[in-house]
């Protein structure tokens, strides 16, 4: 929206200095993370029609930028203002102003901030007033301006407010946070509109009671409803209506509690999901100028699409189409929708990932899942596309939380949109193929892990990844997980929280750091982190390793683990010990730490395969990913290949690496790619493609006189260097080599060159590649 509408006022002009109450009658703040994350996106989408990056070098330049209508507040008149209607919008953006000025003070000199603490509170005879001032929220509001996210709250609206605030943290985009910053909150508080209407005291309450009565108008689903029956035979229409009624009633009943105190929206939510599911194959562009596409208009007032796209874009072309949409395709969809809610709330067998997704708040998770799966699949299809689908949203997911990078669907939704495309309507391999190869060609890896630590990122999701390693050495013993009770924040009591190992006490442990800092960094490393009940945690707090270490003799077993007690008679837990480097501490150091998170590394690795996906997809072989990906644009990998045959390498076509060290990463490379093999010490000794992704030794296959053979049953060159690897943790990948060197001494090396202590990986700084190239003669084919 360009110009401003009439007798509507800026953001600035309705919160600045002015001072507001909300009545008894609607006090709670109960707006949810769905609202908090459409209303940072519209934002967002509205604010990058207008900023070009390129030519806006002036904040004078926002003056030309449009408004964004935000809707209406009713408010009585006087001093104090009470809120009728709009509460939870203005209290949700001032929850982003405190954000917003939390985050210019991080990243914007103090001559170049936005003033906006007057939107937000005033201070007269040196006491603090919020604009919006409501008794029972003031110690909460207090603690967030104080950056303090940690606050125990003892009222809902306070929790739901440190709750909220969590959720812009989390969702605001990181394209904002630069240059873009100054800009955007200038345009927030100057373009955004609200139109305030004013009434006297004593209509108040009657008003309040009419707009939230039953009688309000008709929202986007029931207007669809009412285009789509009205596009069946007479003869249906009743049958119909009476199913969609089922199934909204279903969805609302179930998401009674969720909408507690606000209107049950949950029909526009199912059905948004839904159709952006099916049916949305465009999406608004990050840059200016751009419009909402049919993503976007399939979001609150998707009636509107579905009108103007029925025919052409969701195949509803007669009368029968229309009562088969209904019957069909909304119940089986509705059913999908309640099965997702219910295994994401109960810890289901087989379904695991679901509750694990939905415990971080993953709901997109729900939309893939419908995308993925038709109408007329079995049982045993959607079962495995459920699973598959929460497999790979886990996996996504927890890889870039291990690297503080945001999970969410308004960071990565170009990436998920692209996936969500590929995977629509489809079988089961094809969907495994999309899924796997997108977590292969993720930019992070869950070697992130060993940096990974506690911090203002990461706390909200380090209670999560604890209790999974804890519940993954649990079942491995073949015992109950216990996750769900490891996660649980809302039954209150003994709940469980993050222990640090090592105690906050630097002077004990000085010897083995080499700064306080060092210490404080290493100490909120993943390493020196497990979880307790609270009543442990705290009674433990200030206490010295060598006493802590006795007493974790009897909490769960990654505690357990650090005494020498727990390797005694426990022979479930000793094959688990073993496999994954646990080992007892006498004394815990920075070394300790640091092996610690080794050990959590090669669980990671188990726990978040992609292969397991495969597995359930069924399997493929090579040829049918080569053809599902030949448009596709490949990519280059350095490969190193060390303490191993380069001449059998280069005899079969192989390469190979140990996944008991950091070998993983050669899983990241695929069908298709290209390989420059390093040998440190030696240099690039080889280009080639790869032929099939990376298979465990006991799998892959070598030719040899015409025959196939067993790459461990091969006569090798050098028979020696074949023994030595393990054949139960040796994986392989086939190499087409292109141009090679038949001895290692003759490897390529120049100063200016660059290689990692990586297995796979690709480097931001291509020169090496442009040089590697060169010297072997090699084109691209």
């Amino acid at each position: 929206m360009m110009q401003k509408i009439d007798k509507t006022d800026t953001l600035r002009k309705i919160l600045d200095k002015q001072h507001f109450t909300v009545d008894y009658f609607q006090r709670e703040y109960r707006w949810g993370r769905k609202q908090i994350e459409q209303m940072i996106d519209d934002f967002a989408g509205a604010f990058e029609e207008f900023y070009d990056p390129e030519a806006h070098n002036s904040l004078h330049d926002v003056m030309n930028y449009g408004f964004y209508y935000m809707g209406c507040i009713i408010c009585t008149v006087g001093d104090v203002k009470q809120i009728i209607d709009g509460q939870q919008r203005l209290t949700s953006l001032t929850l982003l102003l405190i954000y917003l000025d939390h985050l210019q003070k991080q990243t914007i000199p103090e001559e170049d901030r936005v003033p906006i603490q007057d939107m937000v509170y005033s201070v007269q005879f040196g006491t603090r007033s919020f604009n919006i001032d409501v008794e029972d929220r003031v110690d909460c509001m207090n603690a967030l301006l104080k950056g303090n996210t940690n606050f125990e709250a003892d009222n809902e609206s306070s929790r739901n407010l440190i709750e909220r605030y969590h959720d812009i943290e989390e969702y605001f985009p990181d394209e904002l946070k630069g240059n873009a910053l100054p800009f955007f909150i200038n345009w927030l508080i100057e373009k955004v509109l609200l139109l305030e209407i004013d009434t006297g005291e004593d209509e108040a309450h009657t008003i309040f009671l009419t707009m939230n009565d039953r009688g309000l108008s008709l929202n986007s689903a029931e207007m669809m409803k009412a285009y789509i029956i009205q596009q069946m035979d007479e003869s249906d229409r009743d049958e119909a209506n009476r199913q969609w009624q089922s199934n909204i009633n279903s969805i609302k009943k179930a998401y009674a509690y969720d909408t507690s105190g606000m209107v049950n929206t949950q029909d526009v939510d199912f059905i948004s999901t839904w159709l952006r599911a099916k049916y949305a194959t465009t999406m608004r562009e990050k840059e200016k100028g751009s419009k909402d596409k049919d993503y976007e208009l399939l979001g609150d007032g998707f009636h509107t699409w579905v009108r103007d796209n029925a025919h052409k874009g969701m195949g509803l072309a007669t009368k029968e189409d229309f009562k088969e949409f209904v019957s069909r395709d909304m119940t089986r969809v509705t059913e999908l929708y309640l099965r997702m809610k219910e295994y994401g709330e109960n810890l289901t067998e087989g379904f695991e990932e679901v509750f694990y997704n939905a415990n971080r708040n993953l709901a997109y998770q729900t939309m893939l899942v419908i995308a993925a799966v038709k109408p007329d699949d079995s049982k045993d299809v959607i079962d495995r596309k459920i699973r598959m689908t929460a497999k790979f949203v886990d996996d996504f997911a927890t890889t870039r939380i291990l690297n503080f990078k945001r999970p969410n669907w308004s960071t990565n939704k170009s990436l998920l949109f692209h996936v969500m495309q590929g995977i629509r309507n489809a079988d089961c391999k094809t969907i495994g193929m999309v899924y796997v190869r997108t977590l292969r060609r993720m930019d992070v890896s869950l070697e992130g892990i060993t940096r990974f630590g506690l911090n203002q990122f990461s706390s909200g999701y380090m209670l999560h990844i604890l209790a999974r390693f804890t519940s993954y050495v649990n079942v491995r013993m073949g015992n109950k997980s216990h996750f769900d009770e490891y996660v649980d924040r809302e039954s209150g009591g003994n709940t469980f929280d993050i222990e640090h190992i090592l105690p906050d006490v630097y002077e004990d442990y000085k010897d083995s750091f080499d700064s306080e800092q060092d210490f404080e960094e290493t100490r909120n490393g993943i390493g020196n982190l497990i979880i307790l009940t609270r009543d442990k945690n705290r009674s433990y707090k200030d206490m010295n390793y060598s006493e802590k270490v006795l007493r974790y003799e009897g909490d769960n077993i990654l505690a357990q683990s650090l005494n020498d007690n727990a390797y005694r008679n426990n022979p479930q837990f000793m094959p688990v010990a073993k496999e994954y480097g646990l080992h007892s501490f006498p004394q815990f150091t920075k070394e300790s730490i640091a092996e610690r998170a080794e050990s959590y590394l090669s669980m990671a690795n188990d726990i978040w395969n992609p292969e397991a996906i495969k597995d359930l997809a069924g399997g493929w072989s090579d040829e049918d990913e080569q053809e599902l990906f030949k448009n596709e644009k490949h990519q280059e990998f350095t490969v190193t290949y060390s303490d191993r045959s380069w001449p059998d390498a280069v005899k079969y076509g192989f390469l190979s690496a140990s996944l008991n060290g950091r070998g993983h990463t050669i899983y990241n490379v695929q069908v298709g790619d290209v390989v420059y093999c390093y040998i440190g010490g030696s240099g690039f000794v080889g280009i080639g493609e790869c032929l099939s992704s990376a298979v465990p030794m006991k799998d892959f296959t070598v030719d040899v006189d015409g025959e196939t053979v067993p790459v461990a049953d091969a006569p090798w060159i050098d028979e020696d260097a074949k023994l030595k690897l393990d054949p139960d943790r040796e994986v392989f990948i086939r190499v087409k080599w292109k141009k090679s060197v038949p001895d290692a001494s003759d490897g390529y090396w120049e100063k200016g060159m660059k290689a990692l202590p990586v297995v796979a990986y690709t480097p931001n700084d291509k020169m090496t590649y442009k040089k590697v190239r060169k010297h072997f003669g090699y084109t691209e084919e």
